[in-house]
């Protein structure tokens, strides 16, 4: 009787390979999108508390409301730029999702391709075995009666 042995044992390999490379993928560009957010919320905050202090100031001269516009406009044009990295993130790891589902679909494809063959294998073992107790036990019957 042979052990098992699965012969596209390379290809799932691979194909995990193949999961683990998009899975790694999707966690960069989730920690992408983390960051990016993060910057944004820094942004945001900056802006409203230089609203805030220009707000609360009793005088405020020309210099310090034009470095205030200087850095309101800043703070705008950060925020629209983040805005645009943020919606390109979402969309790749959308994107990035769909390839993982399809290589966790093509690593169980194969897994239960594996689990057959070797069910198919136990099922031929099994037979084999019992063929083999049912030759050993007419033998010993025939060397008791010949």
């Amino acid at each position: 009787m042979k052990s098992f042995r699965f012969r596209l044992e390379r290809v799932l390999s691979w194909r995990g390979a193949q999961l683990t490379v998009a899975e790694t993928k999707a966690q960069q560009l989730l920690g992408g999108l983390r960051t990016t957010n993060e910057a944004m919320a820094n942004v945001v905050e900056r802006r409203a508390a230089a609203q805030a202090a220009v707000g609360r100031a009793a005088s405020v001269s020309g210099a310090e409301l034009g470095a205030f516009e200087a850095s309101r406009v800043w703070a705008i044009r950060e925020e629209k730029s983040l805005a645009a990295r943020s919606l390109m993130l979402r969309q790749s790891i959308e994107v990035q999702n769909r390839c993982v589902t399809e290589a966790r679909r093509g690593v169980k494809l194969i897994e239960r391709l594996k689990a057959r063959k070797h069910e198919s294998w136990k099922a031929g073992a099994d037979h084999e075995l019992d063929d083999l107790a049912a030759e050993s036990a007419i033998a010993q019957w025939r060397r008791r009666n010949p």
